[in-house]
């Protein structure tokens, strides 16, 4: 008798578990979207380990998946962008830099968009609302860090410098305007590769979408050329009158009269404000930089000219 009961309990609780089970079933199909679909793909992570000369090294590699809004005026294109990352470093050690391998396609009917790059850093940021993808190589000891910026449309590098970037927004409008400041102590020591003894810096205006305008930083020969930072020096944003509004203790500029039908022209008064420390006495030189018609105007700069050349 006893063993019918427990035969009757087993089995009403083999036909509980699989009704659960169906019903969970059922309710993982109804989560299933349905609709056209727009692109389909698959990809794998792995790791592997070798031994360098007694040194164990891992190579690991992983592919994920971000999907990110690109905009062209006010049009919105949603953009998949499938990464690979790939880091390899000693297990006693660790390396910061990583390869980063990025397909991007867009995945509506509202603009073909497709592209592919490959770059070297320490992190990427997809989604800080500026129409670009921000890569940030980081430097050690007393380099400074290397930042990048790639077009979402093009998939194209449009900036670089070192430390950290400037902004100008125009209101309604995604793409932003980026200006900085490539110094000798950037990692990499892109300054070098120009082949210029007496280039100390390199500064980069840029829309979302293009490289705008460049201009050199040298030093003449001087008493003070010796004391002048290879650093990134101070700066900030300055405006000229009351249609330009600066934030952020003077790293963000809004142009309030423009909007998103603006013009080349109406990218106008403000400008670029470099200030070099020196010295024990905490002695400084300036360089002021206007922008207009959405261009560094090197001609209008001032500065001191026994101490520096701009090209």
């Amino acid at each position: 008798m006893k063993c019918n009961k427990f035969f009757a309990v087993s089995v009403s609780l083999l036909i509980l578990a699989a009704c659960n089970n169906k019903q969970g079933q059922n309710d993982a199909m109804e989560t299933i979207p349905e609709g056209k679909v727009a692109f389909s793909d698959t990809a794998s992570s792995s790791v592997k380990v070798f031994d360098n000369n007694g040194r164990v090294c891992i190579q690991q590699t992983n592919t994920y998946y971000e999907l990110v809004d690109a905009y062209e005026g006010s049009t919105r294109i949603p953009l998949l962008l499938k990464i690979t990352r790939t880091d390899l470093c000693f297990a006693d050690s660790v390396n910061k830099d990583k390869v980063y391998q990025i397909s991007a396609k867009s995945v509506m009917d509202t603009k073909e968009i497709k592209w592919d790059v490959q770059l070297v850093a320490t992190d990427i940021n997809l989604k800080d609302n500026s129409n670009t993808l921000l890569a940030v190589h980081e430097g050690a000891g007393e380099e400074e860090d290397l930042i990048s910026r790639f077009s979402l449309l093009t998939g194209k590098e449009v900036f670089n410098c070192s430390y950290g970037d400037l902004r100008v927004s125009i209101p309604n409008v995604k793409d932003k305007r980026f200006l900085g400041y490539v110094s000798r102590n950037a990692v990499g020591n892109p300054i070098k590769e120009k082949g210029q003894e007496n280039l100390i810096g390199i500064i980069n205006y840029s829309t979302s979408r293009n490289a705008v305008s460049s201009a050199k930083i040298l030093l003449k020969r001087s008493g003070l050329s010796s004391a002048i930072p290879a650093y990134t020096p101070e700066m900030t944003l300055v405006p000229e009158n009351a249609n330009v509004s600066i934030i952020e203790d003077g790293k963000m500029a809004i142009l309030m009269k423009a909007d998103e039908k603006y013009k080349p022209s109406d990218i106008n008064d403000f400008a670029l404000k470099l200030t070099y420390y020196y010295g024990t006495d905490n002695e400084y030189t300036d360089i002021i930089i206007p922008v207009e018609n959405d261009q560094l105007q090197v001609t209008k700069a001032q500065y001191d000219s026994d101490i520096f050349t701009i090209q």
